[in-house]
């Protein structure tokens, strides 16, 4: 008899909202006019759920209002920066790197191409340790330049207006969204093909491609958006608790984990062992074999804890009429 051996399920649920996620990007290309009529919705901006580059949507992500606000926000004292600040600071208090793994748009297209990958029969890239911790450290270095060039550009004194068309949204000019959005409007028609696009937005789109085909998550290794979530994700409800009296070692977490977080393996200390890595994807509580050993938290309350695989036989329904008392026997 053959054996299949089934633990926790989350995949089916990310996968549901990942839908909604895309549904809802798809709703701003649209239009979505109820969505952006109250002025107060216009400043909400939505962590990696939104773009400037969608034609018709009423908001964007917060990264390019932060450098836009740098840019522009010298003469009122940054007042439109703080406040959005502030309310993207309450949404990754709310949400925290769920985000990342089950709210944006580029997390789902870097999970299908994992999946197209899968299909060819090819192995990922495994980088090397030091190659991890260089990447992780590049997102922090996109936000230092971020703010760096925007600042000062914003400042009249020191001359820097001409450079605003070229440098006052530094990463919008590598992110791949860019080159994406345009490409998928044109392909629906809602963006006419005469509009063309830098060669550096089709570069970068070429690459996140190629790299997050080989690489599981390349995109969110260096993602400066991701880099915010995780310095504010001590503060952030949702968390991955682990009870490392229950840890056997086993390197299950670490083999499925996306994005290689080692601390959820290494931490025999620790309650919370989610890090700057982490984006609360879930599959380590799915796939980890010891009951209760990792759990999903959102503040003090259990969403999802992981437990013993249960064993389901093929001919499981053979067995159960075989072990059922015969009809009619009385007993």
């Amino acid at each position: 008899m053959k054996w299949s051996y089934k633990g926790r399920n989350i995949r089916p649920y990310r996968f549901m909202v990942q839908m909604l996620g895309l549904a809802f990007i798809f709703g701003q290309m649209m239009g979505l006019p109820p969505f952006g009529t109250h002025p107060l919705l216009r400043r909400i901006f939505l962590p990696n759920a939104s773009c400037r580059y969608i034609n018709e949507a009423p908001t964007s992500c917060y990264y390019y209002q932060l450098q836009d606000g740098f840019t522009q926000g010298y003469s009122n004292a940054y007042i439109d920066v703080i406040l959005m600040v502030l309310i993207v600071l309450l949404l990754i208090i709310l949400l925290g790197r769920i985000w990342c793994s089950w709210l944006c748009p580029f997390g789902l297209v870097q999970e299908g191409l994992i999946k197209l990958r899968e299909l060819t029969g090819l192995p990922p890239l495994r980088m090397k340790w030091r190659t991890r911790v260089i990447l992780r450290r590049i997102k922090y270095a996109f936000l230092f330049f971020t703010v760096l060039l925007s600042v000062p550009i914003g400042i009249s004194a020191l001359g820097l207006g001409g450079c605003q068309s070229t440098l006052a949204l530094p990463f919008c000019q590598v992110c791949p969204a860019k080159g994406f959005f345009t490409i998928a409007q044109q392909l629906i028609g809602l963006e006419p093909w005469s509009t063309t696009l830098p060669w550096l937005a089709v570069v970068s789109l070429v690459l996140f491609l190629v790299c997050s085909f080989f690489i599981d998550m390349a995109f969110c290794r260096i993602c400066p958006m991701g880099g915010v979530m995780a310095l504010m994700s001590r503060l952030s409800l949702p968390w991955l608790r682990k009870d490392p009296n229950k840890c056997t070692r086993c390197k299950v977490c670490l083999r499925v984990c996306p994005l290689d977080h080692d601390r959820v393996y290494e931490d025999m200390e620790a309650d919370d062992v989610g890090s700057e890595d982490c984006i609360l994807c879930g599959k380590c509580v799915e796939m980890c074999p010891e009951e209760g050993c990792l759990t999903m938290m959102y503040g003090p309350f259990s969403v999802k804890s992981s437990r013993r695989p249960r064993k389901i036989g093929l001919s499981g329904s053979q067995d159960r009429k075989k072990n059922r008392p015969e009809a009619g026997n009385g007993k």
